[in-house]
This record gives structure tokens, C-alpha cells and sequence, in this order.
């Protein structure tokens, strides 16, 4: 995304938690693929000199992480930027705006599905650009925000980006659980076995989205064609983990039967012997928010 957004002509900025992903960067970032170059880069020492000037700000981060880093992006804040979680991350964009708003401000907050590209870090450093997609799929919080997310975010990527309805319907729309369990458990060597885990798991996620009244998530084709395949390598298991307890959990609150990704997240837990429940962002909500949301 770093890539795609200086491409674009826009000054980027880049800072990793522990520093293991810019580790490498001095001031410019290599790509190969799709897009092909050298793009000059700033990499911030800590989080507070890297959301000092920004205009906007894109989070890119596992689900684990965001509750530890959100409350200090929100002290870091300074006036109002639009903020986009590229995935949306189980509601993540809903505990940024509870840490924001405990310190008086509002930031627009754009939340995607997918992020715009599919990419891996190769061994050498570069990063290899598999696919960029033709379009995104955006929520907004505040919803009144949309237009205003909408117009930034496609100027940051140069992609049209269809709106949904609210955050919870970009997260319920968010694949990358459903991936990795799919690519988890699909037996090798059984013919259209990944398809058909895909679709099933997919079937179970629209009843959520159903049930929840977040019906016209986009639809597991496109979401897999639209960036060429599925991700390879695979999710982190954790990350896995973390989204199967998440649409678990909207299960129970509303009310909906899950067998197959229950037992997803049964299995990882059993393999892995961790628990991956409860999601770590709905831990850290505001009890009452889901119920709200729901």
C-alpha cells in the first residue's frame, strides 16, 4: 500500500510497532510485480513523529496488536486525519473511535474489507506486488463520513471504492478467516475441495450478515478473482484464529448456528493448543457496543 500510495505522488511515511518491518528500509522501498520500482519512503522512529503531519493514516496491523497500539495512536493524534484500517480488523475502527473519543476528537474513519493489493515480502527484501484490484469496498464511521472517506481514499489508491453499509458489515465482509480456514482444512488432493470449503464458509458468513441486517457483502468470487487467488503464504495462524472467534461471536449475538467455522476454530485451537477466543478487540470494546451494533 506504501507502494501504490507513493505512485500515486503522495509523500509516505511508514512505522512498525517493533520495527521488524522497516528494519531493512533506509529511505526507499522496493517493488516487483505489478508495480515495478523504487519508491522513496520515510520510516518514523516512533508513532507520535509518524502521525505528526499526516494527512491520513493507514493501519495495517494483526488484530492482536490493535489493542495495544490503538490507545496510543489515539494520544498520538494531532487534529483529525482520516484514519483507514486496511483490513478492518473485527471492529477496530469502533475501539479507535472509543480511545478518540475519550480524548475529545472525531477522526473520519474509513474501514476496507480487503486492502487494495496483494503482496508478499520476498526473502531479498523487495516486495513482490502479485495483484492490484480493480476496486474496494468501504465502510465509514461516522457513517455520515462515507463521501468524505470515499473521495480520500480513492485518492490515495486511485481505485473506486463501493460503499457498505456500516463497519460491522466491512468486517463481516472481511475474508481473511475464512481464507485461511479454507486453505487450514481443505484436504489436498480432493478435487474443488478449497472451492467448496470456501463457499460453505462463505454460506455461514452471509447468514451472519443476514441476520445482523448487513445483507449485499460482496461475494467470495470476487473477493478471490479481483486480487488473483487466494494468499500465498497463508494468514498467520493467530490472525486466523482471531477472525473465526470474531464471526463466532456474532453468531452467539445473533443468534445464528456457525458449525463450520465453530469447528474451524476448534480444530486450529486443538492443533495449535492456544485458545484464540475471545477476539482480542471485542475483549477490549465496551461491552455494550456489540449489542448496540447488533
Amino acid at each position: 500500500m506504501a507502494a501504490l500510495c507513493a505512485w500515486r505522488g503522495h509523500a509516505v511515511t511508514l512505522w512498525s510497532p517493533r520495527g521488524g518491518g522497516t528494519r531493512h528500509l533506509g529511505h526507499e522501498l522496493e517493488t516487483r510485480g505489478v508495480l515495478e520500482g523504487r519508491w522513496r519512503v520515510r520510516v518514523a522512529a516512533d508513532l507520535w513523529r509518524a502521525a505528526e503531519q499526516a494527512e491520513a493514516l493507514i493501519i495495517a496491523l494483526p488484530g492482536v496488536a490493535m489493542p495495544a497500539i490503538l490507545p496510543r495512536l489515539a494520544s498520538a493524534l494531532v487534529g483529525e486525519p482520516l484514519i483507514l484500517f486496511a483490513p478492518a480488523g473485527a471492529l477496530a475502527p469502533v475501539l479507535l473511535q472509543q480511545f478518540a473519543s475519550a480524548r475529545g476528537v472525531s477522526p473520519p474513519i474509513g474501514a476496507l474489507p480487503v486492502p487494495p493489493t496483494l503482496a508478499r515480502r520476498d526473502p531479498d527484501g523487495v516486495v513482490t506486488i502479485s495483484a492490484i484490484r480493480p476496486r474496494l469496498w468501504l465502510a465509514a464511521l461516522p457513517v455520515k463520513a462515507l463521501e468524505e472517506v470515499r473521495a480520500a481514499t480513492q485518492a490515495l489508491f486511485g481505485l473506486p471504492a463501493e460503499p457498505l453499509s456500516d463497519v460491522l458489515a466491512a468486517c463481516l465482509a472481511e475474508p481473511g478467516a475464512i481464507f485461511g480456514a479454507a486453505q487450514l482444512f481443505a484436504p489436498a488432493g480432493v478435487q474443488h475441495a478449497l472451492g467448496r470449503m470456501l463457499l460453505s464458509l462463505t454460506t455461514e458468513r452471509d447468514a451472519l450478515a443476514q441476520a445482523a441486517g448487513r445483507e449485499g457483502l460482496p461475494g467470495i468470487a470476487h473477493l478471490v478473482t479481483e486480487q488473483g487467488g487466494l494468499p500465498n503464504p497463508p494468514r498467520p495462524l493467530g490472525e486466523i484464529g482471531a477472525g473465526l472467534a470474531f464471526l463466532q461471536a456474532i453468531g452467539r449475538a445473533s443468534e445464528t448456528a456457525t458449525p463450520l467455522i465453530t469447528s474451524a476454530l476448534h480444530l486450529l485451537e486443538a492443533a495449535t493448543g492456544e485458545g484464540f477466543g475471545p477476539n482480542p478487540i471485542l475483549a477490549a470494546l465496551d461491552r455494550n457496543v456489540l449489542a448496540q451494533l447488533m
